[in-house]
């Protein structure tokens, strides 16, 4: 099974890289669901240096099984993290939200006037679509240690859930 994991870099800054931990702890859990080697598509570990980043990301969520999208402010504040979720959504993958951090609105607010505002409009009709989705609430989770049997419970039920929906539409 192959996933891609969106998420906003500033939520996975040194020196603890929480995201990515998690992403990590994550791909073990599924793996042991699927019952075979997954791969959960983290940007830093999944692009070699020198490709067309951007062509190498629409690749990996069009040939991607599911979507995730680490929910918190700044992901909504990242073109690129919504561009991500736009790809998603043309392509007809499946999301999965994981609610990281609390966030005001579900939604980005990019400018829409100026010479970005229709790719800015695009993107803004976008980022509403997290909020059609069921969501798995990570909040009260976030600063406990990844080993946590609170952690690996909440691990457990995300990748059988992810595991379920595919089984469904596949």
């Amino acid at each position: 099974m192959k996933i891609f994991w969106s998420y906003a870099r500033l939520d996975d800054k040194e020196p603890k890289c929480k995201v990515d931990k998690l992403r990590q702890e994550f791909e073990n859990v599924l793996s042991q669901t699927v019952g075979k080697k997954s791969e959960v598509f983290f940007d830093t570990d999944s692009l070699n240096w020198g490709v067309k980043w951007r062509e190498e990301i629409e690749r990996s969520i069009r040939e991607c099984d599911g979507f995730i999208a680490v929910v918190s402010p700044s992901y909504f504040n990242r073109r690129m993290c919504i561009y991500e979720l736009q790809t998603a959504l043309e392509t007809g993958k499946k999301i999965f939200p994981l609610y990281y951090r609390a966030c005001k609105d579900l939604q980005s607010t990019f400018k829409e006037d100026g010479e970005e505002a229709e790719i800015n409009t695009q993107l803004n009709k976008a980022s509403l679509a997290i909020a059609e989705h069921q969501m798995m609430d990570f909040r009260e989770l976030r600063n406990e240690k990844l080993g946590s049997k609170k952690v690996e419970n909440f691990l457990d039920r995300m990748a059988e859930a992810v595991v379920q929906v595919q089984t469904k539409y596949s």
